[in-house]
């Protein structure tokens, strides 16, 4: 026997005697058992044991309770249930006999006259049950079991009972409630709310299969069914099985329309139609459709000979065709129509384009596919990221609860999931609201997309890697097309046709060496094309738009199986923020309505207090991590040009600036070296990021200093004593090592967890290492000995972000809830946090990527900061109307 099985029979010895496993599904276990004290066969099914701990014991027996009290000829009962051994089992009578799925993969179809008294007999037990408040929710033939002719309906009111159980943990089984060609539309779309007419459509399922000998859906996967389930019409009965009788034909029909209120109200009312003379045609509707009856056949065509009916005939086909027109011209008036708004986030909330918690490069705003809504990353007054969600027929963006750390959204092609990233696992939630499910572990990714055969391809290390959004296969890694010099895959985007998906190539270069890539996911080779791109938005009637090199949007005819332009690519919309790898921050819809963020990329550099600012660099450019030589004397700062960025130094003495980097596109996160004479930053010379360094009299090129074929590095800032270098790597979402500068020059961890750890930053005396973790679910500062072991002492109360320490070691300022604030720090062991103050508001920049954004001043009264406003998102809706009109005007010029 499995351990389970031996767990359960030494649990159990004293009340059942375990005899063999008869099966296992995808919730439980099923034992034959003997009931020693009634001396009876039993059924014991025992839940998978990763279900059970994530239910708990307490509250699942106590929602099962429910069930125990349905009393019906056709409903099993529940005889017993409990814990035992840490397994949670319910225990039912044995039902000699088989089960309709034996019956059905036996012989198929059905005689109709079993399959409707079939039909009836369950329909009779869900009325009963949905009379007194329980739904089903897994009709399916596994569900129903056959003895001397009757059936009998097993596991009633079991899957409410583990959801009701199990609430937002029921996401960490990675199980899902339902079978999906039994499914109804709206439980496949996760509709909280369920009632007894999803159970009808279940039943209807099953009837149709016993009819025809298939489900009315089926598909090489999941996600095949599940779309079918939302879009498609099941084949008419009467074509697969001339002889169904029209009642039948109707009822199956009507019991499986898209919307609950065009279903039969009941299950009894189900019954009673399946047994009706004839379907009213009034109220066929879209069942009749299916059905292909309204009546007798005689009836019909002789009803459409009378000249009234006649009459309305042609009546009913004139506004057809006048409402075809209305439509018609409804779809063309767009044309001439273009909407552009803002769309501003609730107060204190700033887009996580800009924000600097989370390590992750992706997008940071997404559309649904219709255009009707747009998802937005961001980081709250509490210090949390979230998503939020906007409807454009609403007033105002709102959190989506259970989101808290997520970033990189994107849409489901139904619109009804929103994908995102957070600590470690890819994630969905439902547009309508509920607890976040899980879709796969990733420790890291630089965008997603979600295709419409169901399948979801995200970045991972530089590579694209493609799975079923329902799991339970491979992921598939598509190979670099290193034939065409391609060295990174980022940012897919699925195309229209289900079988391409258009990405970012990075190859050695830097970003002038960024172009289209193409992957088809049927032969899943991936190709670099000759496209100038940062990252592609779509395609749309036979153009790709993508962003350029600076920092616009563009159109081009472009053939997509061929994978070459057609024609001159014709500027869009210009200045579009870009965040890691100059990944533009826009997405455009199915239907063309485009999301962009704009702004929020230049400043001024300050130097602020709680008494006011004084200018220092007062002309508006892309400045960012402004940081002070260890003299004091300099600044070493980063300015961003389009989607380039350089290392410049600022001489305090003589107001110059001067440019120091030279090579590659993104360099940033300048930090001092020890003795003052270098600068270490931040590049993406290669296709991976890496810590270069450089003279600051320029004395010698920048050189590699922290590099790895298979990991990148985002930042890193030197030891006081010059022995060591402090970093973080995206290994696993992000983690904080560091590596001495000579000897023993092996890479060691800080901090390496699931979660997120960076902004790392050793302390003046070299004791202690200060850094930003997501561990809590919130971003806080924590510090811990350097370079350890010893206990980790958190700094901040109630979020934080970007530690910098005072040059004195006395105290730590951090950014949290629109505040600088100050924690003083005891002068002697052990390290602990005096008093909290705050030091001034923040009204000023955060980082664009993961690292402090302003500095201390040596003598600790001022903060250098930058002052600038935060980016815009503006919606344009129709865009694409305006794009067609620019590229038919650009080719009657060419």
């Amino acid at each position: 026997m499995s351990d389970v099985a031996a767990s359960l029979r030494n649990a159990l010895h004293d009340r059942y005697r375990i005899e063999r496993e008869l099966g296992a599904g995808g919730m439980a276990t099923v034992y034959l058992a003997e009931d020693l004290k009634h001396d009876r066969k039993v059924a014991i099914k025992v839940l998978h044991p990763d279900l059970a701990a994530a239910l708990g014991a307490q509250r699942f027996l106590s929602e099962i309770k429910t069930t125990a009290n349905l009393q019906h000829p056709h409903i099993l009962p529940l005889h017993d249930s409990g814990e035992a051994d840490g397994l949670l089992f319910y225990v039912m009578p044995y039902v000699e006999g088989e089960s309709l799925r034996d019956r059905l993969d036996r012989e198929k179809p059905l005689p109709i006259a079993d399959a409707v008294r079939i039909t009836c007999e369950v329909a009779s037990a869900l009325d009963y049950a949905h009379r007194h408040g329980v739904i089903h929710r897994d009709v399916k033939p596994e569900n129903i079991l056959l003895h001397d002719g009757r059936a009998t309906v097993a596991d009633f009111g079991i899957a409410l009972a583990i959801q009701s159980a199990a609430g937002a943990r029921m996401t960490q089984t990675g199980l899902s409630l339902g079978t999906p060609q039994y499914m109804s539309p709206e439980q496949a779309m996760g509709e909280k709310q369920i009632d007894a007419r999803s159970d009808v459509y279940a039943l209807g399922a099953v009837l149709y299969e016993m009819l025809t000998g298939d489900p009315p859906f089926t598909g090489s996967t999941v996600q095949a069914v599940v779309a079918k389930v939302m879009s498609a019409e099941p084949e008419p009965v009467t074509m697969l099985r001339k002889s169904t009788p029209e009642p039948v034909a109707y009822a199956v029909h009507r019991a499986l329309e898209k919307l609950p209120a065009d279903r039969f109200p009941t299950a009894q009312a189900f019954a009673d139609a399946l047994a009706a003379p004839a379907a009213p045609a009034a109220s066929l509707g879209a069942a009749g459709r299916g059905a292909g009856h309204a009546g007798s056949p005689s009836g019909w065509r002789a009803s459409l000979r009378h000249p009234l009916v006649l009459g309305s005939v042609v009546i009913a086909i004139a506004a057809v065709a006048f409402a075809a027109r209305m439509w018609i011209a409804a779809r063309r008036a767009p044309e001439a129509t273009v909407e552009r708004f803002a769309v501003d986030l609730p107060q204190g909330v700033t887009p996580m384009i800009r924000s600097a918690v989370g390590t992750s490069g992706g997008m940071g705003v997404a559309i649904s596919p219709d255009g009707s809504t747009i998802v937005i990353s961001g980081i709250g007054a509490d210090g949390v990221a979230r998503l939020y969600i906007r409807r454009l027929d609403e007033l105002a963006a709102s959190p989506i609860p259970g989101t808290e750390g997520g970033v990189q959204p994107f849409f489901s092609p139904d619109g009804q999931w929103i994908a995102f990233w957070v600590a470690g696992r890819l994630l969905k939630v439902n547009v309508r609201g509920g607890a976040p499910q899980p879709i796969a572990e990733i420790a890291n990714m630089v965008g997603g997309t979600w295709t419409r055969d169901g399948t979801i391809v995200v970045s991972i290390t530089g590579h694209l890697v493609s799975f079923p959004a329902a799991g339970g296969a491979k992921p598939a890694v598509a190979a670099l097309d290193t034939a065409g010099g391609e060295e990174g895959q980022y940012f897919p985007t699925a195309i229209a046709d289900g079988d391409h998906v258009a990405y970012s190539s990075w190859g050695s270069g830097g970003l002038e060496a960024v172009r289209v890539g193409m992957l088809t996911l049927s032969t899943g080779r991936a190709r670099r094309l000759d496209v100038p791109a940062t990252s592609v938005l779509g395609a749309m009637d036979g153009s790709l738009v993508y962003a350029n090199t600076t920092g616009s949007l563009v159109v081009a005819p472009f053939d997509v199986a061929s994978g070459s332009a057609t024609g001159p690519a014709v500027p869009a919309v210009g200045d579009v923020a870009t965040g890691n790898r100059a990944g533009a921050q826009a997405a455009l819809s199915n239907a063309g309505t485009l999301v962009y963020a704009t702004g929020g990329a230049k400043s001024q550099v300050v130097l602020a207090n709680a008494d006011g600012e004084t200018p220092v660099l007062p002309e508006v450019r892309g400045y960012g991590f402004p940081r002070y030589s260890p003299d004091g004397k300099r600044l070493a700062l980063s300015i961003t040009s389009g989607a380039t960025s350089d290392i410049w130094i600022y001489d305090f003495a003589t107001r110059g600036l001067r440019r120091l980097s030279s090579g590659g596109s993104v360099n940033e996160r300048p930090e001092w070296s020890a003795d003052g004479t270098r600068v270490m930053y931040r590049s993406d010379r290669g296709a991976r990021s890496a810590i270069w360094w450089q003279p600051i009299d320029e004395s010698a090129p920048a050189t590699v200093l922290l590099a790895s074929p298979t990991a990148a590095y985002y930042e890193a800032v030197m030891t006081p004593d010059a022995r060591a270098i402090v970093f973080q790597v995206d290994t696993t979402g992000g983690d904080v090592g560091y590596r001495m500068l000579s000897g023993d020059t092996t890479l060691r961890s800080i901090a390496g967890t699931r979660f997120q750890e960076f902004m790392a930053r050793v302390s003046p005396d070299g004791h202690w290492v200060a850094f930003v973790t997501d561990e809590s679910g919130t971003a806080q500062v924590v510090v811990q000995p350097f370079p350890g072991p010893g206990p980790r002492i958190q700094i901040s109360s109630t979020g934080g972000t970007e530690p910098v320490w005072a040059r004195d070691g006395r105290r730590l300022f951090y950014r949290s809830n629109g505040r600088f604030v100050a924690a003083a720090i005891a002068a002697t062991r052990p390290f602990r946090v005096t008093s909290r103050t705050t030091f001034m508001d923040d009204d000023y920049l955060p980082a664009v990527s993961p690292h402090a954004n302003y500095d201390v001043s040596p003598d600790g009264k001022t903060l250098l900061v930058l002052k600038g406003d935060n980016p815009r998102l503006v919606v344009v809706h129709n865009w694409w109307a305006e794009a067609r009109r620019g590229l038919r005007a650009d080719s009657t010029t060419h």
